[in-house]
C-alpha cells in the first residue's frame, strides 16, 4: 500500500512504513506511533497517508492546531486555554507534556469536518444534529438532551466512521496526543474499543506511550548515520531532499552549487552533524542550515529555555554537568559521575540532591545509574557555549582535578597545554599527544616520561628528549593503532601513512607496512603490493608472511597462500592458524578446520586474533550450511567482542557473520535486530558493507524490493577494490541479480548475468559463484558451468543441484538437496519449481511452499506459489466444501457475471443464483464476489 518514494525524498523509515502498511492491511485497527519531538513522526506518517489508497482525515492536539480550530469556530475562552498552554515547538524541546485547558475533543473536529464534507452528514440519522453538530456548527442548531450529549456524541463518530469505510477505506490521523485533553481521549478509547467493521486504521503520534487499547505501538528510532548521510548529501555525494522536505525547501537551506544543485556536506562534517543531533531530524536540518560548528541561534533559544528559569545553584550544577561531559565521549566523558558533580560543585548531599532535583524534573538531565546524562548533546552544547571563557576556564580546571581519566581532554580545553600533554601521555592518549606534540614550550624529538611527580609541572620537565625514547613516528604509529581500535579506518590510515613517511629502519617500515594493510583492508582496498614490499624490508618476519597468506586467501590463490601460512606457523605466528583453518575448510574437512580455529584462540597473541578466529569459524560453517554452529560460534564472538569494548570494530564483523545463519534459517526479525544494532555503531566500512548485503538479501526474501534497491546503492561504494578478493565483486552482484529476478526483471537480471560471466573468474569464488550461476541459468545465458567449479558442502551441492535443474534436470533433485541444508526460503522455490515439472505432486509441493512462505513471511514466494497454484489449477487450502453446481456459479462470478447473467447462463432462476452465491461466499469466508473470485484464483480452486 506504501507507494515507493524514499529516492530523493524520504529518508529512511521502511520498516515503519511496512508496519503501518501492515496495519492496513488487517483493519480495524489502530498504531500508535511514538517518538521524540523532532524524530520525524509526522512526516512518516505523511509519507505513508501520500501513498494509500483510502481516505485520509487528519487532525492534532497541538496547541496551534488547537488555537486555528478554536479561532474558526469563534471560541475565544479554548483559544486563550491554548494559549496559555504555551509555545509548541518551545515545549516540544523541553518534553513539557498536556494542554488540558483547550478545546475538548478539539483533535476530531478536522477529522470528522473531512468525512462530513466527503460523504454528507446523512451517513448518521437525523444528518448530525443530535451529536456531531455539537463539534460541527455548519451543521445545523444541536438537538440534544444534556445528559445524553457525550453518549450520542460517542455513538454518531462511531457511525459516521463505519459508515464512511463502506464506501471506501479510512485512515484516521490524531497528531500530537501527549497535548489532547481527557475528552478527546475518552473519546479515541471509546472508539478503539467499538470498531468492529473493516477498512478503518486510526494512526495517532506521541511523544509518550499511551494506554490505548486495540493499538498497536510503533516506535520511530533516531536516524543512523547511512540515513543521514543520505538526508544531507547522499551515500556517493549525491544530494537528496531531507526528511519531509521538498527539493525546493532543500535548495533554500542547503545552498546551491554552480550549476544549481545543493552542495553536498563532506563525511567529516556528516559525522559532525550525526554525533550532535543524535539521529533527531530536526536538529540534523537545523545543524546543516545553520553549520555544523555552532548550534543554530532560533534552536539554543528554545534549547535554553528550561534552564533560565532554574535557580541559582541548580543551573549552577547543569553548567559543571555541561562542562563535565562536553570531552571525549568515547572515554565515558558524556557522563557525568554524581561524585564528580559533588566535588566540582562543592556542595554537601543534601543541598547537592536540591539542586538536581528541578534539572531532572525539567529533564535536562537524565539519571543514568549514579551518574548523569544530557537529554540530547545539543542541550549540553547550547548551556555549554552559554559560559563566559571565565566560567569554562575554572570549570574545565576543577573538572581535571575532579577526573583524572578525562584531566588530558579538561586541561586542553583550559587552555593549559603543559598539564594536558603530560595527562594524555600518561593515559596512552595519542592522538592528543600527537596534536601537542609540536607545540612550543613541549618536548619535541624523542621523549621519555620517566617522572611520576605528583605535579604536572614537575612530570612534563622531567621528559628527556635525549635519551633515545619514543619520536614523532612511534606516537603516530600508536594513534594510529588507537584510531583502528576505536574503528575510524580513515583517521587510522593517514597516520599510518604519515608514520611510513618518517621511518628509515626497515623493519619499522616493514611493521607499518602491515599495520596500513590492516587498516586498508576495512576500507576495501587490497594490500598485496604493501605486503611483498613489507617481507622485502624483513624478509623473516613471521606476521609480514602470515598477513601475506592471508590475503591470497582471499584471492583465491590457496596453494601460495597455505605455504606462506605455513612457513607463518613455523617462525610462531599463531594468527596463520585463521587462514590455514579457512583454507582447510575449504577443502571440505571441518572438523579440522574448527579444531584449528580453537588452537588460534588459545595460542592468540593479542584480543583480534581471538575475535578474527570466531569471525573465520562462523564464517567457515555458515559456508558449509552447519547454520546452526555458525550462529553459536557467532554469538560467543560477539559477547568476547562487546567483553573486549571492539563491538564497533571486529565486533561489527562478527554481526554478520551472525545475521548470515540467522537469515539463512529464516529467522529474519532477528537478522534485522543484530544488524540494526550493529550498524548503529557506525562500524568500518567493509563490515557496514557485509552487514548491508545480508540486510539487503532478507529485504529481497520478505518482498521489501525498495529496501533491497536502497541498501545495495549503499553497499556498492564500500566494497570498491578486491581487499576480500572476488568476494567484495561478487556479493553485491548476486544481491543485484536476486533483486532483478524478484522483480521480475529479466533484462536487468540477463545483463548481470553477461557482466559477471564475462568480467569474473567465477572458480575463485565458490561461495557466490553457484548462486549467481542459478541466474544466468535462470535468464538462459549459460547451460553448463565453467570448467574448474567444484563444490564444497551442503549449500553448494544443492546451489550445483538447482543449477542443473534450472538447465533441464530434475527439480526433485535439487529439492531434495535442500532439505539436507535447512535454508527454508531456497526449499520453498525449489518446491514450487518442482511442482511445475510435476503436476502429479504439485498440490502436495505447493501446499508445503504456500506453509513456508506463511511462516517466513515472505511476498514473492507466496506470489510464487499462488502463481503456479493457479496456472496448474491445484487448491492449496482444505477443501470448502463446494458442490458441482456451486463450483460452476463461483466460475461464472469470476468471469463478472452478475446474479441475473448466471441465471440465464446455467437456465436457472435468478434468485436459485443469488442463493448459490451467498453459499459460496459463507463457504470461503469472503464478504464480496470479487474476494470470492481472487480467492478462487489464489488458492487453485479455479
Amino acid at each position: 500500500m506504501v507507494v515507493d518514494k524514499m529516492s530523493g525524498v524520504f529518508v529512511g523509515r521502511q520498516k515503519q512504513l511496512a508496519a503501518l502498511a501492515a496495519a492496513l492491511e488487517r483493519t480495524p485497527g489502530a498504531v500508535l506511533v511514538v517518538g521524540e519531538a523532532g524524530i520525524g513522526k509526522s512526516a512518516l506518517v505523511r509519507e505513508f497517508a501520500r501513498g494509500v489508497d483510502a481516505l485520509v482525515a487528519e487532525g492534532g492536539a497541538d496547541p496551534g492546531t488547537a488555537l486555528q480550530t478554536a479561532a474558526a469556530h469563534g471560541l475565544q475562552t479554548a483559544a486563550h486555554d491554548v494559549r496559555v498552554g504555551g509555545h509548541g515547538v518551545q515545549a516540544a524541546v523541553h518534553g513539557v507534556q498536556g494542554v488540558q485547558g483547550g478545546m475538548p475533543y478539539a483533535v476530531f473536529v478536522p477529522v470528522l469536518r473531512r468525512l462530513v464534507r466527503e460523504y454528507g452528514a446523512e451517513l448518521v440519522p437525523g444528518g448530525g444534529r443530535k451529536g456531531l453538530a455539537r463539534l460541527l456548527p455548519e451543521l445545523g442548531e444541536l438537538e440534544e438532551h444534556p445528559e445524553l450529549g457525550r453518549a450520542r456524541l460517542f455513538e454518531e463518530v462511531l457511525l459516521l466512521v463505519e459508515r464512511a469505510a463502506e464506501r471506501r477505506p479510512v485512515v484516521l490521523v490524531l497528531e500530537d496526543l501527549h497535548w489532547a485533553d481527557q475528552a478527546t481521549r475518552d473519546l479515541l478509547v471509546f472508539l478503539l474499543r467499538n470498531l468492529t467493521r473493516p477498512g478503518v486504521l486510526v494512526i495517532a503520534t506521541s511523544r509518550e506511550p499511551l494506554r490505548l487499547p486495540m493499538a498497536e505501538v510503533l516506535k520511530v528510532p533516531p536516524l543512523g548515520r547511512d540515513e543521514v548521510a543520505r538526508m544531507l548529501g547522499g551515500s556517493e555525494g549525491e544530494q537528496v531532499a531531507p526528511l519531509g522536505r521538498t527539493d525546493g525547501e532543500q535548495a533554500a537551506s542547503l545552498g546551491r552549487t554552480d550549476g544549481g544543485r545543493p552542495a553536498p556536506l563532506g563525511r567529516a562534517d556528516i559525522d559532525r552533524i550525526v554525533a550532535r543531533s543524535e539521529g533527531n531530524p530536526l536538529f540534523v536540518e537545523a545543524l546543516a542550515d545553520a553549520g555544523t560548528a555552532a548550534t543554530p541561534a532560533s534552536l539554543r533559544e528554545l534549547l535554553l529555555a528550561g534552564a533560565e528559569r532554574l535557580g541559582r545553584a541548580s543551573l549552577d550544577v547543569l553548567r559543571i554537568a555541561a562542562v563535565s561531559s562536553s570531552v571525549s565521549p568515547s572515554y565515558g566523558g558524556s557522563r557525568t559521575p554524581h561524585e564528580v558533580l559533588r566535588a566540582v560543585a562543592g556542595l554537601d548531599d543534601l543541598a547537592l540532591d536540591e539542586a538536581l532535583r528541578p534539572v531532572v524534573r525539567a529533564r535536562l538531565l537524565l539519571v543514568d545509574g549514579d551518574g548523569y546524562v544530557f537529554r540530547h548533546t545539543l542541550i549540553r552544547d547550547a548551556v555549554y557555549d552559554d559560559l563566559l571563557p571565565g566560567e569554562r576556564i575554572r570549570l574545565h580546571t576543577r573538572c581535571a582535578e575532579a577526573r583524572p581519566e578525562l584531566a588530558a581532554d579538561h586541561w586542553y580545553a583550559a587552555g593549559d597545554r603543559r598539564r594536558a600533554f603530560e595527562a594524555a601521555w600518561r593515559a596512552g592518549r595519542w592522538e592528543r599527544v600527537l596534536e601537542l606534540w609540536d607545540r612550543p614550550g613541549l618536548p619535541d624529538g624523542g621523549v621519555e616520561l620517566r617522572g611520576r611527580s605528583d605535579s604536572p609541572d614537575d612530570a612534563v620537565e622531567q621528559f628527556d628528549p635525549s635519551d633515545g625514547g619514543m619520536d614523532h613516528a612511534a606516537v603516530l604509529e600508536l594513534a594510529a593503532k588507537d584510531a583502528l581500535h576505536a574503528g575510524d579506518a580513515e583517521r587510522a590510515e593517514e597516520l599510518a601513512s604519515r608514520a611510513l613517511d618518517e621511518v628509515r629502519d626497515p623493519l619499522r617500515a616493514a611493521h607499518l607496512l602491515e599495520l596500513r594493510v590492516a587498516i586498508r583492508d576495512l576500507l576495501g582496498e587490497e594490500g598485496l603490493a604493501d605486503l611483498r614490499e613489507a617481507i622485502r624490508l624483513a624478509p623473516r618476519e613471521a606476521r609480514l608472511i602470515g598477513a601475506l597468506a592471508n590475503t591470497l586467501a582471499w584471492n583465491g590463490q590457496d596453494a601460495e597462500a597455505r605455504a606462506h601460512a605455513e612457513d607463518a606457523l613455523a617462525l610462531g605466528d599463531a594468527r596463520s592458524l585463521v587462514t590455514l583453518a579457512a583454507l582447510t575448510a575449504l577443502e571440505g574437512d571441518l572438523a579440522t578446520a574448527s579444531r584449528l580455529h580453537a588452537e588460534a584462540r588459545a595460542a592468540a597473541p593479542d584480543d583480534d586474533t581471538v575475535l578474527a578466529a570466531y569471525a573465520g569459524e562462523a564464517d567457515v560453517l555458515e559456508a558449509a550450511g552447519e547454520h546452526a554452529r555458525a550462529e553459536a560460534v557467532a554469538r560467543r564472538g560477539m559477547a568476547q567482542a562487546k567483553r573486549l569494548g571492539m563491538a564497533r570494530s571486529r565486533g561489527a564483523h562478527i554481526a554478520a557473520n551472525l545475521a548470515e545463519p540467522l537469515a539463512s534459517l529464516g529467522r529474519w526479525k532477528e537478522a534485522r535486530e543484530v544488524i540494526d544494532a550493529a550498524l548503529a555503531l557506525d562500524p568500518p566500512p567493509i563490515h557496514r558493507a557485509w552487514l548491508l548485503m545480508v540486510l539487503g538479501t532478507v529485504a529481497v526474501w520478505e518482498g521489501s524490493l525498495g529496501e533491497a534497491a536502497d541498501v545495495l546503492d549503499r553497499a556498492r561504494p564500500l566494497m570498491r577494490g578486491r581487499s576480500r578478493g572476488y568476494d567484495s565483486c561478487l556479493e553485491p552482484d548476486l544481491l543485484e541479480g536476486r533483486l532483478a529476478v524478484a522483480a521480475g526483471d529479466v533484462e536487468r537480471a540477463g545483463r548481470l548475468a553477461d557482466h559477471v560471466l564475462s568480467a569474473h573468474d567465477l572458480t575463485l569464488s565458490r561461495r557466490y559463484a553457484w548462486p549467481l550461476l542459478v541466474i544466468a541459468a535462470r535468464t538462459g545465458r549459460v547451460r553448463r558451468a565453467p570448467a574448474g567449479m567444484e563444490t564444497t558442502g551442503r549449500v553448494q551441492e544443492a546451489y550445483r543441484a538447482t543449477f542443473e535443474a534450472e538447465c533441464g534436470g530434475s527439480w526433485v533433485a535439487a529439492v531434495a538437496a535442500w532439505r539436507t541444508v535447512g535454508q527454508p526460503y531456497a526449499l520453498g522455490q525449489a518446491l514450487v519449481r518442482a511442482a511445475e515439472q510435476d503436476p502429479g505432486t504439485a498440490r502436495e509441493l505447493l501446499r508445503e511452499a504456500a506453509a513456508i512462505a506463511e511462516r517466513l513471511g515472505s511476498a514473492p514466494l507466496r506470489q510464487e506459489v499462488e502463481a503456479a497454484a493457479a496456472s496448474g489449477k491445484v487448491r492449496l487450502t482444505a477443501d470448502p466444501g463446494l458442490s458441482a453446481r456451486e463450483l460452476e456459479v463461483l466460475e461464472l462470478v469470476a468471469e463478472g457475471l452478475s446474479n441475473r447473467q448466471i441465471a440465464e447462463r446455467l437456465f436457472i432462476s435468478a434468485r436459485t443464483s443469488g442463493v448459490h452465491v451467498s453459499n459460496i461466499m459463507a463457504k470461503l469466508g469472503v464478504a464480496s464476489r470479487v474476494e470470492a473470485a481472487a480467492l478462487a484464483r489464489r488458492t487453485g480452486l479455479l
